[in-house]
């Protein structure tokens, strides 16, 4: 890449390396740059040996030697295997700082990849912050997507948890809302795979927190489906509309962590004013996908909250209706509050009775009728008679 090209990797974003790993990563750049001419005069007996192939496997093993006696009797640093690969490729596969150093410095391609995948891309889905900044500083551009899936180099550093490359990358030039074919952002595959320094990092860069993929998924809701309890309390002290409805399913994450039974993530969203009484495309509410889980304390949680037991979805069932097929715990809670054991559905004619019975829930059933809950009468017609 000529003058404008830097092999060395300095002070800056190491992670907090200390200063004797710092000063070796040095002396190894600085070893590679001083005699990197000398190396390259080899006798003309020797380079007659060598075969093409051997800058492949010098680079995939990390072999010095073979690679700079390939380089000097061949001399095309960009030539790939049968398999689409450059040597910089395998070289940043496998890690070699002085491999990928001398390729560069013969005037290697950093941009030049297979299907978009870069070695950008590579050193950072490894989390190889050195290795990237090298490639950066001879030109890798931090911007380009891969062909498979539209994901750029901060997408694979953002999923895999290398918060000091997401920082390089993005003070590189790389754009930190950019969406994958999916429209999924760096921040939320952070967020789905539940790394909180990387989501500072690109929040600190100003990553947008109301943005949702393509299937109607934001990082938040992401933190939520998956339990991410830390990265939850990132996204909300960083503004993350919390009542936002995801736009396929209508839920919002008060919804998806009743869904999932946390309690935490509950208490934690009701805490930032989260709507309990929400409803999403079924016209389900919290509590009803709370109930249907059988998660009496999250139930428990959202009635102290002020819960509405009579709200219905859109097959006229209410809370204690889900409950019916699946907890009698959350059935007693739904009781304790006051909710209404007889209603019949005026779509399909259930009554929470009738559901139970129909899901084999004795014990849910003997409440119901108990608690002085409408049972309807058959005849032997098999028509309900109400």
């Amino acid at each position: 890449m000529g003058a404008a090209c830097s092999t060395e990797w300095g002070d800056e974003g190491l992670g907090g390396r200390g200063a004797k790993a710092q000063a070796a990563h040095k002396s190894r750049a600085h070893e590679t740059a001083r005699h990197w001419h000398d190396k390259m005069m080899m006798s003309a007996a020797s380079q007659a040996r060598l075969k093409p192939h051997a800058v492949f496997e010098g680079s995939q093993r990390g072999d010095t030697r073979r690679v700079l006696a390939a380089l000097n009797a061949h001399g095309d640093p960009n030539c790939v295997n049968f398999g689409g690969y450059s040597a910089l490729m395998l070289a940043v596969g496998g890690g070699y700082m002085e491999v990928i150093a001398m390729l560069l410095q013969a005037s290697a391609n950093p941009n030049a990849g297979i299907s978009g995948v870069t070695p950008l891309m590579v050193a950072a889905a490894s989390g190889q912050v050195e290795v990237a900044r090298m490639l950066i500083n001879c030109g890798a551009a931090a911007t380009g997507a891969c062909a498979a899936r539209g994901r750029t180099a901060l997408h694979r550093a953002a999923e895999r948890s290398h918060a000091d490359v997401a920082r390089l990358l993005i003070q590189a030039g790389a754009s930190v809302d950019i969406g994958d074919f999916e429209e999924t952002t760096a921040l939320m595959l952070a967020a789905a795979e539940g790394h909180p320094d990387v989501l500072k990092v690109l929040l600190c860069a100003g990553a947008s927190v109301s943005l949702a993929n393509s299937a109607g998924e934001s990082a938040l809701s992401f933190c939520v489906r998956n339990k991410h309890e830390a990265c939850l309390e990132t996204m909300l002290r960083a503004g993350a509309p919390v009542n936002a409805a995801n736009r396929t399913t209508g839920n919002t994450a008060l919804a998806e962590a009743a869904k999932v039974g946390s309690e935490v993530l509950c208490r934690r969203l009701l805490q930032y004013q989260a709507n309990v009484n929400s409803s999403n495309a079924r016209g389900e509410t919290p509590l009803m996908l709370a109930a249907t889980g059988g998660h009496d304390q999250v139930a428990r949680m959202l009635l102290v909250a002020g819960a509405n037991t009579a709200a219905e979805d859109v097959n006229g069932h209410t809370a204690i209706m889900h409950a019916a097929g699946s907890s009698v715990a959350v059935v007693s809670a739904l009781l304790d509050f006051g909710s209404n054991p007889s209603v019949v559905s005026e779509v399909d004619c259930n009554t929470a009775a009738t559901l139970a019975a129909l899901n084999g829930r004795k014990e849910v059933y003997d409440l119901l009728v108990r608690a002085g809950a409408f049972v309807p009468v058959v005849e032997d017609t098999g028509d309900r008679v109400t």
